[in-house]
């Protein structure tokens, strides 16, 4: 048996497969696209999907939280952070395909990049706050860490977010 290999990669040689594309998006626009007899946007779309799919990080996922009079396509990534998620597109109901065309590859680059930013941003308060003996204490109390940064480091996303947010306010007082 002979197995072809994959050639094509990025300059570190590593694939990129992108981003997963919930499958809820494309059986709703497929939908609108057959309800609304729309089929001559189908290839648009396919097209649209193959672009979009291949625009981010291979941990991201795009998918739809429906909402009563609006849908939107949302982002995230857990590898990045679990606390936050970057909506990218709304969409009034049966307008899916419209908002969907409107989503460009560096919307969801850019969306990456404010999700790392957002923690990153909360990590490096709380390191900064730490100067104060009470917030210090409250670091140390959540692990066995005695060393300001990797205590925060072994923090998971959603404490670093609490636990900034109360640091603030004892900094504050």
């Amino acid at each position: 048996m002979q197995v072809n290999t994959v050639t094509q990669g990025n300059k570190n040689n590593n694939l990129n497969f992108g981003i997963k594309i919930s499958g809820k998006i494309s059986s709703e626009i497929c939908k609108e696209i057959y309800d609304q007899k729309l089929n001559k946007y189908m290839p648009s779309y396919v097209q649209q999907y193959e672009k979009l799919s291949k625009s981010g990080l291979e941990t991201s996922e795009l998918y739809l939280a429906k909402g009563k009079d609006v849908d939107t396509f949302m982002l995230k990534n857990p590898s990045i952070t679990t606390a936050y998620e970057k909506p990218l597109m709304q969409a009034q109901k049966g307008n899916l395909l419209e908002a969907w065309f409107n989503i460009k590859p560096e919307d969801i680059q850019n969306a990456e990049k404010m999700l790392k930013e957002a923690i990153t941003e909360k990590r490096q308060g709380l390191v900064s706050m730490a100067d104060n003996v009470v917030v210090r204490a409250l670091l140390y109390g959540k692990n066995n860490e005695k060393e300001v940064s990797k205590a925060v480091e072994k923090l998971d996303d959603n404490t670093v977010i609490d636990l900034f947010y109360q640091a603030k306010n004892i900094v504050k007082s």
